[in-house]
């Protein structure tokens, strides 16, 4: 301001120096000039940001590329009864799963094998089922369980879908199983099926499973 101020006197009185009064008229007029284009600016950064929350057109970003993680799916314990028409099916308990093995045409299918019902005498269908207990990118835990028909049933009931209680059964881990190791039971640690190894050659990225 002092260089525009000096260049004013010097357009107005190149010989003499102007009244005091004057100058300070001019310092007062480049003060408000300045204030007005201060408040221009100010004026334009809300407006856009307004624009902005209004939902006005914005310039598209680049979209964030991450890694997800899988997600594994469990079933829980099984359910402690169920209904097959009128007639109730209460759970017997946990049985042994004796096997498992992998569909060679489904990568994520488990054939698994139980123990044999020796007691059932009037057995009803679906009376044995396998359930994921737990799962993650190292582990499945599964464990098998068995149905009968429930006591004190009213007079005359009789099961709709009579059959035999399998030895084998089919279980979808929903993903694929890979190199993970499938454990058996609620409890313990009894491997049923192993993790298969994987060997990576020297000097190479990829990996050769057994």
């Amino acid at each position: 301001m002092r260089d525009q101020l000096v260049e004013y006197v010097d357009e107005r009185t190149p010989d003499e120096a102007p009244p005091f009064e004057e100058l300070e008229r001019a310092a007062r007029e480049l003060r408000r000039r300045r204030y007005v284009q201060s408040a221009a600016v100010v004026a334009i950064v809300i407006v856009a940001g307004v624009a902005g929350v209004l939902g006005y057109p914005k310039a598209d970003t680049e979209p964030t590329i991450g890694l997800e993680a899988p997600k594994y799916a469990v079933d829980g314990p099984a359910p402690q009864r169920y209904k097959l028409g009128t007639t109730m099916i209460l759970l017997r308990g946990e049985i042994a799963v004796t096997s498992a093995r992998l569909d060679p045409d489904h990568l994520s299918l488990l054939i698994v094998g139980v123990e044999p019902d020796e007691v059932a005498i009037e057995p009803c269908e679906p009376n044995t089922v396998v359930r994921i207990l737990s799962q993650d990118g190292g582990s499945v835990r599964i464990a098998a369980y068995r149905y009968g028909v429930g006591p004190d049933q009213n007079e005359g009931h009789q099961c709709n879908n009579p059959g035999p209680a399998p030895t084998t059964l089919k279980l979808d881990l929903k993903s694929p199983l890979g190199n993970r190791t499938v454990y058996a039971g609620t409890t313990g640690e009894r491997v049923v099926l192993k993790g298969r190894g994987c060997l990576r050659p020297a000097g190479s990225f990829s990996a050769r499973c057994r």
